[in-house]
């Protein structure tokens, strides 16, 4: 069960209570929109986060899950010579879904729309460890060998790596590098690493 989302629709239905008992405005429509964020939220499990031990005796050393650029949010997968950006979602869908349903519904309809990007989310992340492909790298995927890099660079809230002369900067929560740190200084090859007070 996702809570945030599931608070989100109990919240649209105190508004529209509100809204029916201090404007008169039917809570049909809200009451509708906040029950069925109430199911989405149900159906869509907490996030996985970071799995530092994904396969004790396999390819797999770190999962990171999950990880936003400008093009989309994507499940980071590392192994001993590359990383996977298994895209989960782009960034698009889930702005275009938000505002097609923000345009029905406003801020209710908004809200609706990041609830059902989330869920989105799941299941291209559920078909991702279904049919075990985290180390391939399919349509919309990334596949980035280590030695292809050239600087990387971990920081308050993103991990940057310079590869091929591009800046790619992965952000996530702000939690996650503290988590990973250690795991992914042992996983990516210590050479390819900014030196502390170095910018990339």
């Amino acid at each position: 069960m996702r809570t945030s989302i599931v608070l989100t629709g109990l919240a649209i239905i105190v508004i529209g209570f509100l809204l029916d008992l201090y404007l008169g405005i039917t809570i049909l429509v809200t009451g509708t929109i906040g029950l069925f964020n109430i199911i989405i939220g149900l159906a869509t499990p907490k996030a996985p986060g970071v799995n530092l031990q994904p396969q004790t005796q396999g390819p797999v050393k770190l999962i990171v899950d999950k990880a936003a650029t400008k093009g989309g949010t994507y499940e980071l997968v590392f192994s001993d010579n590359k990383v996977v950006l298994k895209k989960l979602v782009s960034q698009g869908v889930i702005v275009g879904v938000a505002v097609v349903f923000a345009v029905i519904g406003g801020l209710i309809g908004g809200l609706t729309g990041f609830s059902l990007g989330e869920y989105l989310m799941e299941r291209k992340r559920n078909k991702i460890h279904r049919e075990n492909t985290l180390m391939s790298a399919a349509g919309g995927d990334v596949e980035i060998p280590y030695e292809a890099m050239s600087q990387v660079e971990l920081t308050g809230n993103s991990l940057k790596m310079m590869t091929g002369g591009r800046l790619m900067i992965l952000r996530m929560s702000k939690k996650y590098p503290s988590m990973i740190a250690s795991k992914l200084m042992e996983t990516i090859p210590r050479q390819y690493w900014i030196r502390q007070g170095s910018t990339a």
